[in-house]
Order: C-alpha cells, then sequence, then structure tokens
C-alpha cells in the first residue's frame, strides 16, 4: 500500500506539473532578452557584396 491517499497523490502530481510548467517556461525564455528582434539588425549598404559565408551563430529557430 501507498503511504499517500489518492487525493494526496494527485495533489503532489499537480503541484509537479505546476513546477514543471515553470521550468519549461523558463528554459524557453531564458536569455531572450538578447535575442535580435525584427527590424533591429543592422541595413547593409547599397552597394556592397553580400557575405559569401552564412553567419549563424546566435540563430535560433
Amino acid at each position: 500500500m501507498s503511504a499517500l491517499s489518492i487525493d494526496d497523490q494527485i495533489t503532489l502530481v499537480e503541484i509537479l506539473l505546476i513546477f514543471a510548467g515553470l521550468g519549461i517556461t523558463w528554459a524557453a525564455f531564458y536569455g531572450s532578452d538578447r535575442a535580435e528582434l525584427p527590424g533591429e539588425a543592422a541595413i547593409p549598404a547599397a552597394g556592397s557584396a553580400d557575405d559569401m559565408e552564412i553567419d549563424t551563430r546566435g540563430r535560433t529557430l
């Protein structure tokens, strides 16, 4: 037999799921203040050549 009743087990699972949701939310938004937002990228000069190598540092999906 379990040391916890069914109601206690359900309450424990609810609390753990709330903390898991908070952890997932934190992980998703951690460091998002350093993300490059639309409109903040530098506009290159019209006569300059395109970069031959794509810079993917700091890029996320």
